[in-house]
C-alpha cells in the first residue's frame, strides 16, 4: 500500500519535473533648423506606428493652422529630410548607459554592461530597426506635427552625463523651438546606479490651439535583450500592462488596431523573462495603449492635452527584473516578475526563497554554496517529519512478514485483508502513510526552487565551482545528475523492501530515470536535490543504527 502511494507521488513528480522539458520542444550641436510655410508644406509624413495605412490626397495645407485635426497616416518609407545633423548623447549611470540621439529627443540605445549576451556584448534593451521609430518617441493624431515631432533635431543641454556618488544626479532637457510655432522641452533626469529615468515633456502649439489634438509617448518597437531558453516558452514575453491591480498581457494576435488600457493604471512595459521595461504615469497620463504597425509592436502613454498645449510627467523603468530591486522600487514593479502559470500559484515561497538565497549570497558571494545552506536549513526544518517518517518505515519493516501472512489468508477476501491489516498497524504503531509525507511537505519547496533557479536573474551566469558557470542551465557534462542518481540508489537501498518483487524493480529503476530527466535541469536545481538525498541517507543510517523500536 505504501510503495503503491509513494510510487504514484514519484510519477506526479516525475510529470511536473519533465512537463518543462516538454514544453521546451513544442531568445555643442547646431541649433534646431526653422522651416518655411513652403518647406513645411513639402515635407512628407512621418514613419510612425499607426494602425491603418493609407494614402494621402488633396492639396497640402501651407501651415500648422490650416491642417485638419486627424489626418490618415501615409503608406510610404520615405524619411522626411529636416535640415540639422544628428548628435547623440551619451548618458552612464552605473547600472546602465543610454545612448540618446537629437533627431525626435529618442533613445537610440539602453546598455546593461553588466548583463552579457552569449557573444559576451551588453544587453541593449533598445530593438533598433531602421525603419521604424526609436523608444520614447512622441506622437500626435496630425501627421504633420508628428512628422516634426520624431524627425526634427533638438538641442540638448549637453552631450555627455557621467553619473557617480559625488554626482547621484544629473538632468538633460531637451528643446525643440519649430517655425510653426510647435514648442516642445522634454527633460530626463537620471539617477545614479537606478534603472529609473523621470522624463518630463511639455509640447505647445498655440496655431492648432482650435483643433483636437492628441499625444502618445511610446516605447517600441518590442524590447531587446531577447533571451531563448526552453522556459520562453513557459514565462510570456511582450507587451504587459498593471491596470487596476491586474496583470495584463497582451499578445500580439489580440491586437487588430490598438489595445487601451483605463482606469488605475500603474504602467505598462514590454518584458520577457529577465528583462524588463515599463513606462510609469505620474501626472498627465489619460491611460496606456498597446499597437501594432505591421509586424512591430509598441506599448505607449497617452498625455493629457489642453487647447493648444499638452504636457505630462512618468517614469522609464529599463533594467532587470531582480527582486530586490523591484520591490525597492515600487510603483507595484514586481509584478513584473512572472513565475509561468503554474510558478505563480507557489509565488508566495519563490520571493521568500530568493531572499534567503540573497542572504547567503552576501555572505558566500557564491549562489552555489548560498543552495547548499538553504537545502540544509529547509533539512533542519523538516527534521522532525522526516524522523518521524523513518521511525515509520522502519516499523513498516518489521510487520511485514505479517502483512505477507495476512495477504496470503485473506487473498480471496479483500476486505477482510484490509480489517486485519488496520489492526496489525495500530497494535504495532505504525502508520504506511508516514513515510510519503515529509516528501509531499517537500515538494512546495521543490517547485518554488524551480521556478527561482529557471526564471530569475539572480542566479542567471551565476557559478559554483570547478566546471560550473552558470547555476541556471544545466550541467554541460552531467556530473551532478550522474552524482544525484547514485545518491538517490543509495537511499532506496537503505529503505526496507515493501511490496512484491516487481514494484521493487520498478522503484529501483526510478533513480535511472530521474539521472537522465535531471540532466537538462538547472545544475543549482540538481545541486539543491543531490545535497538533500546526500542528507537523508546520513539521517537514514543514524535513525535505523542508533535510534530504539
Amino acid at each position: 500500500m505504501e510503495n503503491r502511494l509513494l510510487l504514484a507521488f514519484v510519477l506526479s513528480l516525475g510529470v511536473f519535473i519533465g512537463w518543462g522539458y516538454i514544453m521546451s520542444v513544442i531568445e555643442g550641436p547646431p541649433p534646431s533648423q526653422v522651416l518655411s510655410e513652403k518647406e513645411l508644406a513639402e515635407i512628407p509624413p512621418p514613419i510612425s506606428p499607426r494602425i491603418s495605412q493609407q494614402f494621402r490626397t488633396g492639396t497640402e495645407p501651407k501651415n500648422l493652422s490650416e491642417i485638419p485635426a486627424s489626418t490618415a497616416p501615409a503608406a510610404t518609407n520615405m524619411k522626411p529630410d529636416f535640415p540639422g545633423e544628428e548628435t547623440t548623447i551619451r548618458v552612464s549611470t552605473g547600472r546602465a548607459t543610454y545612448v540618446i540621439t537629437n533627431k525626435g529627443a529618442m533613445i537610440k540605445n539602453i546598455l546593461l554592461s553588466q548583463h552579457k549576451t552569449t557573444k559576451g556584448e551588453p544587453i541593449n534593451l533598445v530593438e533598433y530597426k531602421d525603419d521604424g521609430v526609436l523608444p520614447m518617441a512622441l506622437e500626435s493624431n496630425n501627421d504633420q506635427v508628428t512628422n516634426i515631432l520624431q524627425n526634427a533635431y533638438y538641442q540638448p543641454s549637453t552631450v555627455f552625463l557621467e553619473l557617480s556618488e559625488s554626482q547621484p544626479t544629473e538632468k538633460l532637457k531637451m528643446h525643440l523651438t519649430h517655425s510653426s510655432g510647435l514648442s516642445v522641452v522634454r527633460e530626463f533626469t537620471f539617477r545614479y546606479n537606478d534603472f529609473m529615468v523621470d522624463v518630463d515633456t511639455q509640447i505647445k502649439a498655440p496655431a492648432l490651439a482650435s483643433q483636437n489634438l492628441s499625444y502618445n509617448v511610446l516605447f517600441g518597437p518590442g524590447m531587446g535583450g531577447k533571451v531563448t531558453s526552453q522556459t520562453d516558452y513557459i514565462v510570456f514575453s511582450g507587451a504587459t500592462t498593471f491596470v487596476n491591480n491586474e496583470r495584463m498581457e497582451t499578445p500580439p494576435e489580440d491586437i487588430i488596431n490598438e489595445v487601451i488600457y483605463r482606469g488605475d493604471l500603474a504602467w505598462t512595459s514590454f518584458q520577457n523573462k529577465y528583462f524588463g521595461v515599463a513606462l510609469i504615469p505620474k501626472e498627465g497620463i489619460k491611460s496606456a495603449i498597446v499597437k501594432k504597425s505591421g509586424d512591430d509592436i509598441y506599448v505607449g502613454l497617452k498625455m493629457e492635452s489642453v487647447q493648444s498645449s499638452a504636457s505630462s510627467s512618468h517614469i522609464l523603468y529599463a533594467g532587470t527584473k531582480e527582486l530586490q530591486i523591484l520591490e525597492k522600487s515600487g510603483y507595484q514593479l514586481v509584478r513584473l516578475m512572472d513565475y509561468g502559470w503554474f510558478g505563480n500559484k507557489f509565488a508566495f515561497l519563490v520571493k521568500p526563497l530568493l531572499k534567503v538565497l540573497q542572504y547567503f549570497y552576501d555572505l558566500f558571494n557564491n549562489y552555489g554554496w548560498a543552495i547548499i545552506f538553504v537545502t540544509i536549513i529547509v533539512k533542519i526544518i523538516f527534521f522532525p517529519l522526516t524522523h518521524k517518517s523513518f521511525k515509520s518505515m522502519k516499523g513498516m519493516q518489521k510487520v511485514q512478514p505479517y502483512v505477507k501472512v495476512i495477504q496470503e489468508r485473506h487473498k480471496n477476501d479483500r476486505q477482510k485483508m484490509n480489517e486485519e491489516m488496520l489492526e496489525l498497524y495500530k497494535k504495532h504503531k505504525v502508520n504506511p502513510l508516514g513515510g510519503c509525507l515529509p516528501m509531499l511537505l517537500q515538494i512546495p519547496v521543490f517547485i518554488a526552487l524551480y521556478h527561482a533557479l529557471f526564471f530569475s536573474i539572480e542566479l542567471r551566469g551565476a557559478p559554483f565551482i570547478g566546471w560550473i558557470d552558470d547555476l541556471s542551465v544545466a550541467d554541460p557534462y552531467y556530473v551532478w545528475p550522474i552524482v544525484m542518481g547514485t545518491s538517490m540508489f543509495l537511499q532506496q537501498k537503505l529503505n526496507p523492501a515493501i511490496g512484491d518483487p516487481t514494484q521493487q524493480k520498478i522503484m529501483m529503476m526510478l533513480p535511472i530515470v530521474f539521472t537522465f530527466l535531471f540532466m537538462s535541469f538547472p545544475s543549482g536545481l540538481v545541486i539543491y536535490w543531490t545535497v538533500n538525498n546526500i542528507l537523508t541517507i546520513a539521517q537514514q543510517a543514524y535513525i535505523y543504527k542508533f535510534t530504539k523500536d
